[in-house]
């Protein structure tokens, strides 16, 4: 199980995405990768902010609907309890610190390109733009 975080799938709805980001993709699972309720939020918040925010929004939530349909993780109960525990040893902004608690609570792998910001998590990931 891939969880993706809210830069690479906003870098994968770009018009000119990086190559090395599509052959990792494309060399994925469709049924591996999952998003979570934080990124969707993040990317409903941005689309609201752009001229065009009506086509955005209806963009991702057909994308939510069809490309993750039963692949969206929650903010849960469970991961409310790894969230404390991640932030009883560090302060992590909020979104970085849901993200590693969703992927913690469901055992998941994070897509990410700053691994190094959730070191401190605990949490495996992997940068698709560096996969090694």
């Amino acid at each position: 199980m891939i969880l993706l975080d809210t830069p690479v799938l906003a870098a994968l709805l770009r018009a000119d995405p990086s190559p090395a980001l599509l052959d990792w993709f494309a060399g994925q699972p469709a049924a591996s990768l999952y998003v979570s309720t934080v990124t969707e939020a993040e990317l409903l918040t941005a689309a609201t902010r752009q001229p065009q925010a009506k086509r955005l929004i209806a963009a991702i939530d057909e994308m939510m609907d069809t490309d993750f349909s039963g692949r969206i993780l929650p903010f849960d109960s469970a991961a409310a309890r790894d969230l404390a525990a991640i932030n009883a040893r560090n302060s992590l902004p909020a979104a970085t610190a849901m993200l590693a608690a969703i992927a913690r609570a469901n055992g998941a792998t994070l897509a990410t390109d700053t691994p190094d910001a959730y070191a401190v998590t605990g949490i495996e990931t992997v940068n698709p733009y560096d996969p090694r």
